[in-house]
C-alpha cells in the first residue's frame, strides 16, 4: 500500500514495509571481471544492444568508455571538461549527459552536467549545465550528513530526472532537470520514503515505463548492503529486492531489449565488476 501526500506543491511518497520483498525478484544472468582501468566505475548507459558505456569517479581522468557486453573496453573519448566527481551517466537520440553531481561533503554551490555531441568524435562539450539546489545552506552541511548529493540521473523524453543521494534523512528527492538551460536552481517535485538505502544509479525502461534503481546502505568501511528497486513513472514504489552477492553497486542500465546490466565499483571486500540480470 502506497500513501501519497501532496505539500506545497510536492509529491511527498510513502513506501510501506510491503515492498521491501526479501525473495529474489531477479536472476544473475552472468557476470564479469572489469579491467583495471575501470576500479571506479560510476554510472552506465546501455543505448545499444551490444554496447555499454561507463565513466570513473572522483580523482579520475574525464573519460567516456565504451565497452562491449563482456565488459571489454573498446574506444576511450577524453571529455574536454573536468572530473571533479562524476557520478552518472546517460544520453538521448543526440547528446552523452556526463553528472559531475558528486557532493559527499556537501560544499559544492553548484553541480554541473556535461552535454557531449553523440555525432562528433564524442569528445567536445556542447553545452555545460550548472544545476543549484534550492534551500541548500552549505555552510550547514555536514560530510556525509546532507540531503544535497546526488550520484543518479536519466534522460526521460525532454527532462532529465535527478535522484538524490540523501545522506541525513535517507528520503529519495526527485527533480526535473532542463537539458537546454544553462543555469538552474531546482526543488524536489517528489520525494520518496521508505528506499532500503541510498540511490547510486537509475535508467528507465521504456518497455515497462518503470524507473530501475539501484543503491545500498552503507554499515562501515567497505560494508555495503546494495539494493535494486523499480518504481513507476509517477515515482510509485513497485518492489525492491537485496543484490545477494554484490557490494558497492554504483551504475545501472537498461538496453532497448530491457535487458538490465548493473555495474560494481572495487572496494574493500569485493572487485569492480559488470553483471547482467533479468528483473521481474
Amino acid at each position: 500500500m502506497i500513501k501519497i501526500l501532496v505539500f506545497t506543491g510536492v509529491l511527498l511518497v510513502t513506501a510501506c514495509s510491503s515492498f521491501a520483498d526479501n525473495r529474489p525478484g531477479y536472476t544473475v544472468i552472468k557476470q564479469f571481471n572489469l579491467p583495471p582501468e575501470l576500479a571506479e566505475t560510476s554510472g552506465l548507459y546501455c543505448p545499444e544492444q551490444n554496447t555499454v558505456y561507463t565513466i570513473n569517479d572522483s580523482g579520475n581522468k574525464p573519460i567516456l568508455y565504451q565497452l562491449n557486453l563482456l565488459g571489454e573496453i573498446q574506444q576511450q573519448f577524453e571529455i574536454d571538461a573536468k572530473n571533479r566527481d562524476w557520478e552518472s551517466l546517460t544520453g538521448d537520440d543526440k547528446s552523452f549527459y556526463i553528472g559531475d553531481i558528486g557532493n559527499n561533503n556537501g560544499k559544492r554551490k553548484a553541480v554541473e552536467i556535461y552535454v557531449v555531441d553523440k555525432n562528433t568524435d564524442k569528445t567536445q562539450l556542447t553545452r555545460t549545465l550548472e544545476i543549484s539546489y534550492l534551500y541548500n545552506s552549505i555552510n550547514k552541511n555536514e560530510y556525509l550528513n546532507h540531503d544535497f548529493d546526488a550520484e543518479a540521473f536519466v534522460s526521460v523524453d525532454d527532462k532529465l530526472i535527478l535522484f538524490s543521494k540523501s545522506w541525513q534523512t535517507t528520503n529519495l528527492h526527485i527533480y526535473e532537470l532542463s537539458k537546454t538551460e544553462l543555469k538552474q536552481k531546482v526543488e524536489p517535485v517528489a520525494t520518496l520514503e521508505g528506499l532500503p538505502g541510498l540511490v547510486t544509479g537509475v535508467d528507465y525502461n521504456v518497455l515497462t515505463k518503470e524507473y530501475v534503481l539501484v543503491g545500498y546502505s552503507l554499515y562501515g568501511l567497505g560494508s555495503f548492503s546494495p539494493f535494486i528497486a523499480k518504481m513507476d513513472k509517477h515515482f510509485k514504489l513497485i518492489a525492491s529486492y537485496p543484490l545477494t552477492g554484490f557490494n558497492q553497486v554504483e551504475g545501472v542500465c537498461v538496453s532497448p531489449n530491457g535487458e538490465v546490466w548493473i555495474s560494481q565499483e572495487s572496494s574493500f571486500f569485493s572487485t569492480h565488476k559488470l553483471a547482467k540480470l533479468l528483473l521481474r
